[in-house]
């Protein structure tokens, strides 16, 4: 089982939380310096691969959390962000919204902590156990347009269909941004994009399309692959 980690500014504030883990048998590593590490070099976030479960401490602003999880890859790690009190509604949209997978909080009880760790971590416990077998690897067919569709957000939906309905596959930031929020971009709403073109490429890749088929254009926006447009047109028109 692969251990969890701790981004923090503080790791006095973490001592409760780190020894709650351990007591539930989780190995647990807590970390300032990894923190700078991975905000001067984006490319540090191939190191936290080996973490199951990344955890963003309270000490850390939404600001900063969102700037980290550009460079997360939702698959490799359950994303927590790590609250003094329950949550609210509206910050739990919000935690929805910057690409966090659920919350922890100061004061849970070690039963409701250890439950709750243990329904959301399950997904990657179990690709660690298909891991241990040998076996001939299997090449999934792609998901149909429906079926792809009904398992996104709401928001990655209209992410995906405006990407579908442009132009050759190509959108600018800005035509994305007020296609989503009917607004100009800002630095909260680029960062949002950012995160949802990421769970995007990720959910194609678990419907069976093997190649990275959105590509970023640097300094303008995000294009489709043709192989993915030529597919999902095709099957419209049947």
């Amino acid at each position: 089982m692969r251990p969890i980690l701790i981004l923090t500014k503080n790791l006095l504030a973490e001592q409760k939380l780190q020894e709650d883990l351990q007591h539930l048998n989780y190995e647990v590593f807590c970390s300032i310096n990894m923190l700078t590490q991975l905000r001067n070099k984006p490319n540090y976030f191939q190191i936290v691969q080996s973490y199951q479960a990344i955890i963003f401490s309270e000490t850390l602003t939404n600001q900063e959390v969102k700037k980290l999880l550009i460079f997360a890859e939702p698959e490799d790690s359950l994303l927590i962000r790590k609250f003094i009190h329950e949550p609210s509604t509206t910050e739990k949209t919000e935690l929805t919204e910057m690409g966090l997978d659920t919350w922890i909080y100061q004061g849970q009880s070690l039963d409701i902590l250890r439950e709750h760790l243990v329904k959301n971590l399950i997904r990657f416990q179990e690709n660690e156990d298909n891991d241990h077998f040998i076996s001939s690897p299997k090449v999934s067919s792609p998901q149909s347009l429906e079926e792809f569709q009904s398992r996104l957000t709401k928001r990655e939906l209209s992410t995906f269909k405006c990407l579908l309905s442009s132009e050759g596959g190509l959108v600018s930031r800005e035509s994305l941004c007020n296609y989503l929020w009917k607004s100009e971009p800002n630095n909260s709403r680029l960062t949002q994009i950012s995160v949802l073109i990421k769970r995007l490429k990720a959910k194609l890749k678990g419907a069976g399309f093997q190649d990275d088929l959105i590509e970023t254009v640097w300094g303008y926006g995000y294009r489709m692959s043709p192989k993915l447009l030529e597919f999902y047109n095709y099957e419209t028109a049947e």
